[in-house]
């Protein structure tokens, strides 16, 4: 399945997944945020990218009760994602929510969960 990508560090490539129509729904949300917002989540995919983790659980963290689904945060900025199964590290960003509850929404977690299904081939 076609990615693009957004970051390449040394130690983890950070990849938008683009559907088949050439629609990129990361990239849509990405292009949505506020300068301030976007510098912020691109400080996260630079981390990410050239050291190969984000410790701060507050940044970066698996969802639970997901299947792999990871997510990207900045304050209300949240961009979910999985590890692609490749070496070098791959991370592929499904889509870009803005969080204004605690939780996600269950339909966030499902959406990102058939992406991942589909990209891997499952």
């Amino acid at each position: 399945m076609p990615t693009r990508v957004e970051y390449a560090g040394q130690k983890a490539s950070i990849e938008l997944y683009v559907f088949e129509d050439g629609s990129c729904p990361a990239a849509d949300y990405l292009e949505g945020l506020s300068p301030a917002d976007r510098q912020k989540v691109d400080t996260l995919f630079a981390l990410m990218g050239d050291r190969g983790e984000i410790r701060n659980n507050e940044q970066f963290k698996k969802l639970e009760k997901s299947d792999g689904i990871f997510e990207f945060k900045r304050f209300q900025v949240r961009l979910l994602c999985f590890h692609a199964k490749t070496s070098p590290k791959k991370l592929v960003i499904t889509h870009g929510v803005t969080k204004k509850q605690d939780k996600h929404a269950k339909a966030d977690i499902t959406r990102a969960e058939a992406i991942k299904k589909k990209y891997l081939g499952e």
